[in-house]
């Protein structure tokens, strides 16, 4: 499915992070995938969350800086070779992937877990997840 993505641009503190996922938690919405990347002064954090409208607010209440960009999330078995089967797909549809990261979640039972990826065009990479044909044309597909 096609998610929203904040890329939140924070100052690197100690409890800068923890402020704003405590607030996030208090409104109730879940954190779905994160990554965290920091130089010296400035965090960079990508968060897709459960409610994108209810975050951007959230957001400009706390008067942090973000972006917002499309990206899929692809709910992939938790086992070995479940990302590179995916990425071999997505090279098949000749889609370039322009950064991914995953969730974590539980290897017990049929454990799922989330692969968030950005790339030029997300109706591919749907495609591909999916299993398409390759060169498949489909319907956009509605940010959540």
């Amino acid at each position: 499915m096609i998610k929203k993505q904040f890329t939140l641009y924070i100052e690197n503190r100690p409890g800068n992070l923890a402020r704003i996922t405590r607030r996030l938690a208090q409104s109730n919405i879940n954190i779905e995938g994160i990554s965290l990347a920091s130089s010296a002064d400035v965090g960079l954090v990508q968060v897709v969350v459960s409610n994108a409208a209810q975050t951007r607010r959230l957001l400009r209440e706390l008067d942090v800086a973000f972006t917002v960009q499309d990206v899929a999330l692809l709910s992939l078995r938790n086992e070995p070779g479940a990302l590179s089967r995916i990425v071999s797909r997505l090279a098949r549809h000749k889609v370039n992937v322009n950064y991914v990261y995953a969730t974590a979640c539980s290897t017990s039972g049929d454990a799922r877990c989330y692969c968030i990826i950005s790339a030029p065009d997300l109706d591919k990479v749907l495609d591909a997840y999916n299993g398409g044909a390759k060169g498949k044309k489909t319907k956009p597909r509605k940010a959540s």
